[in-house]
């Protein structure tokens, strides 16, 4: 299934048949401010399982799975964050930023890498927000790009393409229109150490 809805400017009723997916467990894609991405409810150990099967990314793999939470404080409950990262935390959030951190205890094991790590987004965006409130919990995510893919060979996704590539394993595609991929910056924080782990929207915070 195929919904169109204004990103910017989303009716709450045209969320309704991805939000009735995400609620069942199942897997959605959906616009973000770093390009189309799958989604499934943090909850759902179907969902988890089936996105990293779509992303190809095993559990014990150094790369972390991703969540978005709509603040800070959400994020401070999913994430262990010192007080020096959480000054930059708080400088950068919202916007196109990945944050790699340790998991707490409220994020299940099934999401961890093999350094007990997860990756942190609030994203600047109104769907994603209104996706975030009305799910009532965080919302695992990963973009429909290849891991193995260079910036510079991303192409123009389109929603009808994407409803027809992965039509087996998707439920709803919640279609704004085509996008250009611009991912997000993933700085990992340990330690009060910042590792940039890769460069792109926003600049660089070190």
């Amino acid at each position: 299934m195929r919904i169109h809805v204004d990103a910017y400017r989303p009716a709450p009723r045209k969320l309704e048949e991805a939000l009735k997916a995400l609620h069942k467990g199942e897997v959605i894609i959906y616009p973000t401010d770093t390009g189309y991405a799958f989604g499934c409810a943090l909850s759902s150990a179907k969902g988890i399982s089936q996105l990293r099967r779509l992303k190809k990314i095993r559990e014990r793999d150094r790369k972390p799975l991703t969540m978005l939470v709509r603040d800070i404080s959400q994020l401070g409950k999913f994430g262990c964050v010192g007080n020096s990262n959480f000054r930059l935390i708080r400088r950068i959030l919202p916007g196109p930023y990945t944050i790699v951190i340790r998991a707490t205890d409220n994020v299940p094991r099934a999401m961890h890498n093999r350094h007990r790590e997860v990756g942190l987004r609030i994203p600047d965006h109104p769907l994603c927000q209104m996706l975030l409130d009305d799910l009532g919990e965080p919302l695992l995510t990963g973009s429909v790009t290849s891991l193995d893919a260079e910036v510079e060979d991303y192409g123009l996704q389109e929603p009808e393409e994407l409803e027809r590539m992965y039509a087996r394993e998707i439920a709803v595609v919640v279609d704004s229109g085509p996008l250009w991929p611009d991912p997000s910056t993933v700085l990992r924080l340990m330690n009060d150490e910042v590792e940039v782990v890769r460069v792109g929207q926003g600049d660089v915070p070190i």
